[in-house]
């Protein structure tokens, strides 16, 4: 599968780690939920921008852990074009529909963060991808212009 992950170092191991929708890693004394290792001949070095790879994952994906290996790097991701979306300001509503995410979408990370001048913006990062109308009818149909959903992994 392929993936985009920030390799980091972890116990003085480098392991690739989800983006977390963000381009730039941000220091987090918590590891992500999920991680992959790395073979030893690839020569990746922990940095502060996003990689491609590619992960040979299990069959069956643990509950947190590592979650597989990463067999190539595709190199550098390219950068992400700022899309002008609605941003919501109703914080309540956003809390509510955020506590609607179920398990099932193993979910690595669920936050919410105040955008300059632009509301709130509300972040959901799954392990796999979630199927659109699974989302609308969980989050209800206007959850595109609310809260971004976005898989660390994704099929080939």
């Amino acid at each position: 599968m392929r993936a985009e992950a920030f390799f980091v170092r972890r116990a003085g191991v480098v392991v690739a780690e989800p983006t977390g929708g963000v381009d730039r890693w941000q220091p987090s004394a918590d590891p992500q939920r999920w991680w992959a290792e790395i073979e030893p001949d690839l020569a990746a070095v922990a940095a502060d921008h996003r990689h491609v790879v590619e992960i040979e994952v299990p069959d069956t994906f643990p509950d947190h852990g590592k979650v597989g290996r990463v067999i190539r790097d595709a190199g550098r991701a390219a950068r992400r074009d700022a899309v002008e979306r609605s941003r919501s300001s109703d914080i309540d509503g956003l809390f509510d529909s955020l506590d609607r995410v179920p398990d099932s979408w193993l979910p690595y990370e669920v936050r919410v963060s105040e955008v300059p001048g632009a509301g709130l913006d509300a972040f959901v990062g799954t392990l796999l991808p979630v199927p659109t109308d699974e989302i609308r009818d969980v989050l209800g149909t206007g959850w595109c212009d609310l809260i971004r959903v976005e898989p660390w992994l994704t099929p080939d």
